[in-house]
């Protein structure tokens, strides 16, 4: 059997991957596979699009992630970047220029997939400002973007403005778009319309990918089907063609109790666990042996981390100011009881959050931050507050503002149950302080559109991890579109930093992420990203609540599945067969 070989020279000279017949990781097929039948998937919210670039839904990314690829795949086991519709690439001595040899495959519908769809898709998904989900952030660098060329139909090459530690990484998010079917349909003098494209009302024939599958069919807030793509390159050891299963389908179901009920009939193979589910499902495969349920250290990126953070742009000129006073953060730390949200609201099966990179990135986690958190105290809380003005002057029991209005706030929350019972627990203890909060509990996209266009006080939010920091530059770094606590950080009109905006500690961060992107010496990276995490541990921008365990299960019938060190079972659609 022909292997993937793979060449990782650290000094950037003449770095080389190539690829013959592509096969599975022989970890994800230790039998031989049975082909045929439907795999189906529990998926807890509606699709808002199926356009990856068009939308912040994580259903859609869910659904997306299925029928399309990008030129190169991150191994889910080793984390080793491999080979994808890119097959071979090589990188200049000086690390700035990457050549790639594009994969000989078909779009879903037939068509050759060729160096114009690449080029199509960075203008106008990937590196497009004007899209909703764009990547812009990861291919800007040191102010200046990517710039890619097609060299022929099978090659392309990207230039880079300096060398870059994370280019691979960054790539293996980065999902090309058929530029047959796309390119007569947006308005050119208006790159907005982009997020108009794949809507849910789009006929599935309409929708092409790369991908192991493809749409076939959306039931309105009830299912999303996908069937075996005909044209996908993907083959096992033993010849078979990827995806295994004829048949992919997602059942949209919100509510966790009706979910679990379905998996015990046998109706859903495949689910995430909610944590009061788990002691349940634990006893059921215990007692019948039918399912098998899985409990990891949290280790992907999703779901993501909760956390609390305060509009530093509020439209309340006196809240602004208090908002931005990191000695009130401070308080709303120690005013923050984690340890019951993780007893009451994650039935003990969390752990502390991070600041934001999760304990299991062991290549990026700064330990150090463990001595920063601020622990539940709200005797400390009551005296930051009092510290910065913010006192009861009128013996009512609620504080006051120095202009002597009464100190309130609404907090918004999406209606995921686990972010409401956290608001309502932070706004008990709160109020013991005197601090009247306000719950504003909305459904998830709305709680989006709010936050990400600043019409918010303070919110209850999650923005996932990543194995590399800089697939996360857009949300953490200011002067993006996803630095939502600091929106004014950024021209709208031009996507460019405003520096003269930024906080002290802000413009240290902007600059963390600036220079970690640049070097290719990890261990430096690494240096500049403790920075980072070491600041919001302190300043707390955005307070960290917990982060749930990788809680799981699926039908016992299911095979090729790997559970990591971590207690985590690894998976993909395409490499899932039933015995």
């Amino acid at each position: 059997m022909k292997k993937l070989l793979v060449f990782l020279v650290l000094s950037l000279v003449s770095i080389g991957i190539f690829a013959s017949d592509f096969v599975v990781d022989e970890m994800f097929t230790p039998e031989k596979p049975k082909l045929g039948g439907t795999l189906t998937i529990r998926l807890s919210s509606a699709p808002q699009s199926f356009n990856y670039y068009g939308t912040l839904d994580s259903a859609a990314y869910t659904i997306a992630g299925q029928f399309l690829r990008g030129l190169v795949d991150l191994n889910p086991i080793t984390f080793v970047i491999e080979p994808a519709l890119a097959e071979s690439w090589e990188v200049s001595e000086d690390g700035k220029e990457v050549l790639f040899h594009l994969r000989d495959v078909k779009w879903s519908d037939g068509v050759p997939f060729t160096a114009d769809d690449v080029i199509f898709s960075m203008d106008y998904f990937i590196m497009n400002r004007f899209a909703e989900g764009n990547e812009i952030a990861r291919y800007t660098i040191g102010g200046e973007l990517v710039r890619w060329e097609k060299v022929d139909d099978k090659t392309v090459k990207a230039y880079l403005p300096e060398p870059y530690g994370a280019f691979f990484n960054v790539l293996s998010h980065a999902y090309i778009y058929p530029k047959h079917k796309l390119e007569s349909k947006i308005d050119k003098d208006d790159l907005g319309s982009v997020n108009r494209l794949w809507l849910t009302n789009t006929p599935p024939q309409e929708i092409v990918g790369t991908g192991p599958f493809v749409l076939k069919e959306y039931v309105t807030g009830q299912k999303v089907v996908l069937e075996k793509n005909p044209y996908y390159w993907k083959v096992d050891k033993w010849g078979n063609k990827l995806p295994y299963v004829d048949e992919l389908v997602y059942l949209i179901i919100e509510d966790d109790e009706v979910a679990t009920a379905q998996f015990l009939a046998g109706q859903i193979d495949y689910m995430t666990v909610s944590p009061k589910d788990y002691p349940y499902l634990k006893q059921e495969e215990v007692s019948k042996g039918k399912i098998k349920v899985f409990k990891g250290e949290p280790v992907k990126p999703t779901p993501s981390p909760v956390h609390i953070t305060f509009n530093f742009d509020a439209k309340d000129p006196e809240l602004k100011d208090i908002f931005r006073n990191e000695r009130f953060r401070f308080a709303m730390e120690y005013a923050l009881d984690r340890d019951r949200i993780i007893e009451e609201v994650y039935n003990t099966l969390a752990v502390y959050g991070g600041t934001p990179v999760l304990p299991s990135n062991k290549a990026f986690y700064n330990p150090n931050i463990e001595g920063i958190r601020r622990s539940y105290d709200l005797k400390m809380a009551e005296q930051m507050l009092d510290s910065i003005g913010i006192k009861d002057r009128n013996d009512d029991g609620w504080r006051e503002l120095p202009s002597g209005e009464r100190f309130e706030f609404v907090l918004t929350s999406s209606s995921a149950q686990e972010n409401q019972d956290i608001a309502y627990i932070f706004s008990q203890d709160l109020e013991k302080i005197g601090v009247k909060v306000h719950l504003q509990i909305l459904d998830p996209t709305l709680v989006s559109q709010s936050t990400l266009s600043g019409d918010y006080e303070a919110a209850i939010g999650a923005f996932g991890n990543q194995p590399d920091p800089q697939l996360r530059k857009a949300i953490w770094q200011p002067g993006n579109h996803l630095y939502y606590n600091h929106l004014s950080t950024m021209n709208k009109e031009t996507s460019e930093p405003i520096f003269e905006e930024m906080l002290e500690w802000e413009l240290r961060i902007f600059e963390d992420f600036e220079k970690a992107q640049v070097t290719m010496d990890q261990k430096l990276r690494k240096i500049y990203y403790d920075d980072w995490q070491a600041l919001y541990a302190y300043y707390v921008p955005f307070i960290y609540v917990c982060k749930g365990m990788e809680l799981s299960a699926k039908q016992s019938n299911l095979s090729n599945f790997f559970v990591n060190e971590e207690g985590v079972i690894v998976y993909l659609n395409e490499t899932i067969f039933k015995k």
